[in-house]
């Protein structure tokens, strides 16, 4: 069985930089083990980075969300803790998408290349829960069909308990498996 972990964002603007979230940075260890786990029996795991350039406040998602953060190459951008280590590592079974928006129309090619093909299971963690998280788990299930989704919630985190809550169950409602 072919098993793909997403790890969404979870990059030091998100955890303790522009837009730090001290609920983020309780998922450090969580999120560190459960990568540890799935490349211990074989699993693949891509990490999804937000990446901006300089110009962000003139972009619609800038003048959205009009905080610069995640701008390619600056601390704030890179992995948050001990996850730095496979940017600076490479292991074979690890991929990066870098992705301009919240949702990523990269994601499924680069999980066909790392995984061989279709995943059979793909579970989902990281930032930010009601917006990043859920744009990119509608993305996987489009693209894999057949794959089996699962939401690690406890491995997730939004602005508010309130957001991180009502992410969950709208995934809840559309079939997705909340761990």
């Amino acid at each position: 069985m072919k098993e793909l972990l997403v790890v969404v964002d979870y990059q030091n603007d998100f955890v303790t930089g522009s837009l730090g979230n001290p609920a983020a940075a309780a998922l450090e260890q969580g999120i560190v083990e459960r990568v540890k786990a799935h490349l211990e029996k074989g699993g693949c795991v891509i990490f999804t980075r937000d990446t901006h350039a300089e110009d962000y406040l003139e972009t619609r998602e800038g003048k959205f969300l009009p905080i610069p953060h995640c701008i390619r190459g600056t601390q704030g951008w890179h992995l948050y803790g001990a996850l730095a280590q496979y940017e600076q590592h490479a292991h074979e079974n690890t991929a990066f998408v870098d992705k301009p928006t919240f949702g990523s129309t990269e994601l499924p090619e680069a999980v066909r290349t790392l995984c061989g093909g279709a995943p059979d299971r793909i579970e989902i963690c990281g930032v930010v829960t009601d917006i990043c998280v859920v744009s990119n788990a509608i993305m996987l299930h489009s693209s894999f069909l057949d794959a089996s989704v699962a939401v690690l919630g406890s491995l997730c985190a939004a602005v508010t308990p309130e957001g991180h809550e009502r992410a969950l169950a709208l995934l809840a409602g559309m079939g997705y498996e909340i761990v």
